[in-house]
C-alpha cells in the first residue's frame, strides 16, 4: 500500500476545473497578500518579536502594580501621602542624577549585560517594596528602583536596535509601545481583581508579580541575540565617553522633547484638572480621555511611525506633533464656558489631536535620537536624551498647575504659542549637517 500524497498536477487541474463548474468557493487569490498584510504587524525579525513579548510582560506586571500601588502604601505600608509625595519626589530625583552614568556603563560593558542587571535589580527591590512598614525603609526602596526605572528606557532603545538593526529598530519601538499599552490595560485589569479582594495578602500578591515580570524579562532578554556589540572597545576613563553632555545640538534637541513630550502630564494632569475645575464636561470624562487616547495608540502607533527612520522624516513629525499640541491647547481653552455637550465634543477632538500628538512625538523623537547617537555611545546618549521626559515629568505639573490651568484660555493659549515655536525651531536644529567639500 502506497503513502498518501499528492496526486499528480494534471489531476488537480482537473479538479479544480470540476469544483469551479459546481459553483463551490475557489482558492482565494488574495488570501496571500491578506497573510503578508498581517505578519507585517509583526516585527521582522526573531529578536524583534522575542522584545516585543519581553515588553508585554514588562508592561502586565506594570500595569497590575499600578492599580494598586497607592492603596498598598496608605493601607498596607500605614504611609501618608506626604510621606509618599516625598518619597517619590525624591526618588525621582536619584533616577535623574544616575540615568546618564548607568548609559555610560552600559557603553563599556554592554548594554544588554546591564539591561539585564537592571531587570534584575528592580525584581529584587520589588520584593522587598512588598514588605515595606516605614516611611525611611519605602524612601531607600523608592530611589533603589528609581536607579533602573529611569535607566530602563533608553538601555532598551539601544538594545532594539543593537538587535533589530538600523532600518527595523523605529518600527520595532512602535509594536513595543503598542503592545506596552496592551500589556497595562490587561494588567491593571488583573490588578483590580487582586485589589477588590482587600486583603494584605492580595496587595502584596501584586507588588510580588510586578517582581515575577521583571525577573522573567531579565531572564528572557539574556538570551536575545545581538546583530551588533554594544560594549565600546574604548580604553580611556570611565567618563570620557560624556561627550553627549557638550554635545550642544543634542542637548538642545533633549530640551525640545521635552517641550514637546509634555502630552504626557496634559493627558494625565492637566486635562482632567480643566475639566473638573473649568468645563460642564461630565466628570467621567476623565476617564474616557484615556481610554481614546490607549485605543487610538494600539491601532494606529506602527502606521504613524512609518518613514521615521529617516532624520528628515522624523523631523517633520516632531514638528507635527508640535502643532497638534497647540490645536489641543486652542480647542481646550474654547471648552470653558460652553454647554456640556459643546465642552465634551471639544474635549474629545483636543484629545485626538494630543494623541495624534503623542504618537508623531514618540516615532519622531526615536527617529531623531536614534540617528544622532554615535553607536559606540548609544547607551550614553539615548540616556542623555531621555533626561528632556525625565525633567518634564517634574516641571510640567507645576507649569500646568501654577501657569496654565488656573490662567483658563490665555494659559492655554500661552502653552499652545509655547508648543508652535518649538515645533518651527526643532526641525531646523535636527537638519542634516552639510559635510565640507
Amino acid at each position: 500500500m502506497t503513502a498518501p500524497g499528492p496526486a499528480p498536477h494534471s489531476t488537480n487541474d482537473a479538479e479544480n476545473v470540476a469544483v469551479s463548474a459546481q459553483g463551490r468557493p475557489q482558492p482565494d487569490a488574495s488570501a496571500g497578500a491578506r497573510f503578508a498584510r498581517l505578519t507585517r504587524v509583526f516585527p521582522s525579525t526573531a529578536a524583534g518579536n522575542q522584545l516585543v513579548f519581553v515588553a508585554l510582560i514588562d508592561s502586565f506586571g506594570t500595569g497590575i502594580f499600578l492599580s494598586g500601588s497607592v492603596i498598598f502604601l496608605t493601607r498596607v505600608a500605614g504611609l501618608t501621602a506626604a510621606q509618599i509625595g516625598l518619597g517619590l519626589s525624591a526618588a525621582g530625583i536619584v533616577g535623574l542624577i544616575s540615568t546618564v552614568p548607568i548609559g555610560v556603563v552600559a557603553d563599556r560593558i554592554g548594554t544588554r549585560k546591564v539591561l539585564v542587571a537592571l531587570q534584575i535589580w528592580r525584581a529584587a527591590w520589588f520584593v522587598a517594596y512588598a514588605y515595606t512598614g516605614s516611611f525611611p525603609f519605602f524612601l531607600v526602596v523608592a530611589c533603589m528602583l528609581a536607579m533602573a526605572e529611569k535607566a530602563t528606557g533608553p538601555l532598551n532603545q539601544a538594545v532594539i536596535a543593537a538587535a533589530v538593526g538600523d532600518n527595523d529598530r523605529v518600527r520595532t519601538m512602535a509594536l513595543v509601545r503598542v503592545v506596552r499599552n496592551v500589556g497595562f490595560s490587561l494588567g491593571a485589569l488583573a490588578g483590580t481583581t487582586l485589589v477588590a479582594l482587600g486583603s494584605n495578602a492580595g496587595f502584596r500578591g501584586i507588588i510580588l508579580t510586578n517582581a515575577a515580570s521583571f525577573l522573567l524579562a531579565g531572564i528572557l532578554l539574556a538570551r536575545i541575540p545581538l546583530l551588533n556589540a554594544t560594549a565600546s572597545a574604548r580604553r580611556a576613563g570611565p567618563w570620557h565617553s560624556l561627550a553627549s553632555l557638550r554635545d550642544g545640538r543634542y542637548l538642545t534637541l533633549t530640551a525640545l522633547n521635552g517641550i514637546v513630550v509634555m502630552h504626557m502630564t496634559l493627558l494625565s494632569v492637566g486635562i482632567p484638572l480643566w475639566i473638573i475645575m473649568h468645563t460642564s464636561a461630565p466628570p467621567p470624562m476623565t476617564g474616557v480621555i484615556i481610554l481614546v487616547n490607549t485605543v487610538l495608540v494600539i491601532l494606529l502607533q506602527v502606521r504613524v511611525s512609518r518613514g521615521c527612520d529617516d532624520i528628515v522624516v522624523a523631523s517633520s513629525r516632531m514638528r507635527w506633533a508640535a502643532g497638534a499640541l497647540a490645536g489641543c491647547c486652542l480647542l481646550l481653552g474654547l471648552s470653558s464656558g460652553t454647554t456640556s455637550i459643546v465642552a465634551t465634543s471639544l474635549i474629545v477632538a483636543a484629545v485626538i489631536l494630543l494623541t495624534g500628538a503623542e504618537m508623531w512625538q514618540a516615532a519622531g523623537s526615536w527617529g531623531i535620537s536614534f540617528e544622532l547617537a554615535p553607536p559606540d555611545r548609544r547607551g550614553e546618549y539615548l540616556s542623555v536624551f531621555s533626561l528632556g521626559t525625565t525633567l518634564q515629568s517634574i516641571v510640567g505639573p507645576v507649569l500646568l498647575t501654577t501657569l496654565v490651568v488656573p490662567h483658563a484660555t490665555v494659559g492655554w493659549l500661552g502653552l499652545g504659542a509655547l508648543f508652535l515655536v518649538t515645533g518651527l525651531i526643532l526641525p531646523a536644529v535636527a537638519a542634516p549637517r552639510r559635510q565640507p567639500a
